[in-house]
């Protein structure tokens, strides 16, 4: 086997690195139950040095070969692991000689397409999923709330349900995971429209305390929601009058109510500082292209860094990546006053002249 191996790496044509990347594989594994740790390493080192002369189609194709084997070297798995996403999907997904620390390892640099093919292994430790759940992207939580064989700690749960607040698709996903704790559940049940909250409790019918309990809950939560509603809306209105009087800097305003996660009391104080409707001002801030609420907010002196907090806000409720946030913001620097106000005159005109047509 070794001589066999050892001739094929003298190979140079490109053309046949992609056959020969498989031959190796099909030489080592055939047997691989003989074969001896310098043979081992001579195949590690090999492969390892193929790989970077093969297409993305060829490394692609020798993951799917070698993905599910457990004779794989860990080197050659962790290499691929961080390749692009054809090559490392099904590494990530499958490869059994991955370890725990190597997943949170990965989970801290890899984007979100590879911690996407984390979430659907087989069996996820509760180690895992807490590094998915801190690194991850929505998308990665929807996976990994999706996967019944996935173990989420307390610790995953109580994070997961601080998520959940507007994702329909994750609070679905919560209330249909039998393993989620009654702390969890009671937390996550003021977010839900009535029939989660029935689905909730059937997850408890063994546990009937526990189901009346969260049964009361949700009765209980649905007069408190009405008046916390009414309670944010007017705590609102005393930011936006303490700003106007001069008490408190529109900049640190709108980073309170970024802090408190408060989606609806943002556009009510945006559109009072730009005196547009506030329709407007959540279309603005709620579409996919940034350019909008970049012009908006520059054009009513927000700064950089309180700028950055609500695309961060944004990023997370859209699940938009890091990178184009850091963008978004690097163009928001750069973006003129004098023409981001320009272009809000001209958008207030459109309104007022919309508004002198209705009437």
């Amino acid at each position: 086997m070794l001589d066999n191996i050892t001739d094929l790496a003298r190979e140079k044509s490109s053309d046949k690195r992609r056959e020969l990347l498989g031959r190796v594989a099909d030489l080592f594994f055939d047997g691989a139950e003989n074969h001896t740790e310098q043979g081992t390493l001579i195949f590690r080192d090999i492969v390892l040095k193929m790989l970077n002369d093969v297409s993305v189609e060829g490394r692609a194709e020798f993951a799917d070969r070698v993905a599910t084997e457990q004779r794989l070297p860990n080197e050659v798995a962790l290499k691929m692991a961080q390749d692009d996403v054809s090559v490392a999907g099904p590494m990530l997904q499958h490869s059994p000689v991955l370890t725990d620390d190597d997943f949170v390892q990965l989970s801290q640099t890899l984007p979100e397409t590879h911690l996407e093919s984390i979430a659907q292994r087989e069996h996820l430790s509760g180690t895992v999923t807490d590094a998915l759940i801190e690194n991850g992207t929505r998308a990665v939580w929807h996976k990994v709330t999706q996967n019944k064989s996935a173990e989420i700690t307390p610790k995953g749960f109580n994070t997961l349900v601080n998520k959940a607040d507007g994702d329909a698709v994750l609070q679905a996903n919560l209330c249909s995971r039998p393993d989620i704790t009654e702390d969890a559940a009671k937390r996550l049940l003021p977010l839900l429209p009535p029939e989660g909250k029935a689905q909730l409790a059937q997850l408890f019918q063994d546990d009937e305390k526990a189901a009346n309990a969260l049964v009361d809950r949700a009765k209980k939560a649905a007069a408190d929601q009405k008046i916390v509603g009414r309670q944010k809306r007017l705590e609102a209105k005393i930011v936006i009058a303490d700003v106007r009087d001069g008490k408190l800097d529109k900049s640190d305003a709108l980073c309170m109510l970024v802090e408190t996660n408060r989606g609806p009391d943002i556009v009510m104080f945006l559109a009072a500082m730009a005196d547009l409707d506030e329709p407007i001002v959540s279309n603005a801030l709620y579409q996919t292209n940034d350019e909008p609420i970049s012009l908006l907010c520059k054009s009513i002196g927000i700064t950089s860094g309180a700028f950055g907090k609500l695309m961060g806000l944004k990023a997370d409720k859209l699940n938009k990546s890091l990178a184009e946030t850091g963008r978004t913001v690097a163009f928001y620097k750069d973006l003129d006053v004098s023409s981001a106000q320009r272009a809000m005159r001209f958008v207030s005109m459109r309104k007022n002249m919309g508004t002198t047509k209705a009437g």
